[in-house]
This record gives C-alpha cells, structure tokens and sequence, in this order.
C-alpha cells in the first residue's frame, strides 16, 4: 500500500513539474522573441552587422602586388615539453599598387625586408607549437603580423599577408 501511494506522489510531482515547464516555455519564448527582433532592429537602424567582416578588401588584380620573403626558421615558445620546437615560415605580402605610397614602400621593402621578418619573429615567438599547429592560430598570427607591419610602415598599402611556407617541427 505504502508503495502505491507514493507512485502515486511522485506521478503527480512529475505531471505538475511538466505543467510547469510547459508554463514558463510559453511564458518566456515570446519575450526572448521580441527581445531579440528588438536588437535586430536596433542594430539594422544602426547599420552594424552582427557578424564581422574579416575579408581583405578588395584589390583590383591590375593593382595587386606582392613582396615575398624567403622562408626562415623562427623558435616556438617553450610549452613545457623539454623539446625544442621551430616553425619554417615564408611570408608574402600583398600591396596596392594604386595605394599613394607604394613605391616608396616597395622601395624600403626591397631594401629592408629583413625588418618586415623581424616583424613577423617577434609575433611568431609567443606561440607554442600545439598552438601553431591550429588553423584559427595561423590566421591570427597573419592579422598579428598584418598590423605590426602596417603599423611600422604606417601604411595601407599592404592589406594582407600569406604564408608561402609553414612547415612545424
């Protein structure tokens, strides 16, 4: 008897739990709805996007120009494995020619592209190999170097920056 009666308690626990779920679904979908067209709609008066544009901008092809820098051996940060770890990284980077102060930089470049490795070292060095070894670390490794550059040669004119070679050990 004393078995049945509390079957019979927790199958009415649990129908009420159900009720109760139900309720607060109904209860609280249709304001997390509006709450999120609300910022939709501000954020389309506003012009933002809501997801970032991480595109290189646009380059017409008779304005592209590269400058590539031979590969070199560049030592990973210590993980804490004992091992020594290195990366060979070649790097190119990708300029525009209509930009005002092109010649002037491919100049330099020409001259100095050992300063624009440097660049590239200095970012490269704060990773570990397991961390380098992931493609979303590459590519913030490319935007790090990216803007180091652009902010050496206080320029535009260099809008992106590839690895022609990205060999780990």
């Amino acid at each position: 008897m004393k078995k049945n009666l509390i079957t019979v308690i927790i199958l009415a626990l649990c129908v009420v739990n159900l009720i109760l779920n139900v309720l607060i679904v109904f209860v609280c979908m249709p304001s997390a709805k509006k709450t999120n067209n609300l910022i939709s709609e501000i954020a389309s008066v506003l012009n933002l996007e809501l997801e970032g544009n991480n595109d290189p901008p646009t380059v017409a092809l008779e304005n592209m120009a590269t400058y590539s820098l031979d590969a070199q051996v560049v030592n990973l940060k210590d993980d804490g494995s004992g091992d020594s770890h290195y990366v060979q990284v070649g790097l190119t980077l990708e300029m525009d020619k209509s930009s005002k102060d092109y010649e002037s930089l491919n100049t330099v470049l020409q001259e100095s592209g050992s300063a624009v490795f440097d660049e590239a070292r200095n970012v490269i060095q704060n990773y570990t190999y397991t961390e380098v070894t992931e493609q979303k670390t590459q590519e913030d490794i490319k935007k790090q170097i990216l803007e180091s550059v652009q902010k050496k040669y206080a320029t535009q004119c260099i809008y992106n920056v590839s690895f022609s070679k990205f060999t780990t050990q």
